[in-house]
C-alpha cells in the first residue's frame, strides 16, 4: 500500500514539474516577444540596460524549463520505482 501511495505521489509532482516547465518555456517566449517590441523603440541607454536583463530572464528561463521538463519526465517514468541504483 505505502509503494501504491508513494507511486502516485511521484506521479502527481512529475505532472506538476511537467506543468512548470511550460509555464517557464511560455514566460521565456513572452519575454522574447516583449524584447521584439522593444527592439522597435529608439536606442537609449535604457535599452540597453532592458535587453540586457531579459535576455539573462529568458536564460535563466529556459533553463528552468528544461531542468524541470527532465524531473517531470522522470518522475513519471520511474512510477511507484523507488530504487536508487538507475546510474
Amino acid at each position: 500500500m505505502q509503494e501504491h501511495q508513494t507511486g502516485v505521489w511521484r506521479k502527481l509532482l512529475g505532472g506538476l514539474c511537467l506543468l512548470g516547465s511550460l509555464c517557464c518555456l511560455l514566460a521565456a517566449l513572452a519575454t522574447v516577444i516583449n524584447l521584439g517590441f522593444i527592439f522597435m523603440r529608439p536606442d537609449s541607454i535604457s535599452v540597453a540596460n532592458t535587453f540586457v536583463g531579459q535576455f539573462v530572464v529568458i536564460v535563466a528561463a529556459l533553463v528552468l524549463s528544461r531542468w524541470l521538463f527532465r524531473t517531470g519526465r522522470q518522475q513519471l517514468s520511474s512510477g511507484g520505482n523507488m530504487g536508487g541504483d538507475a546510474l
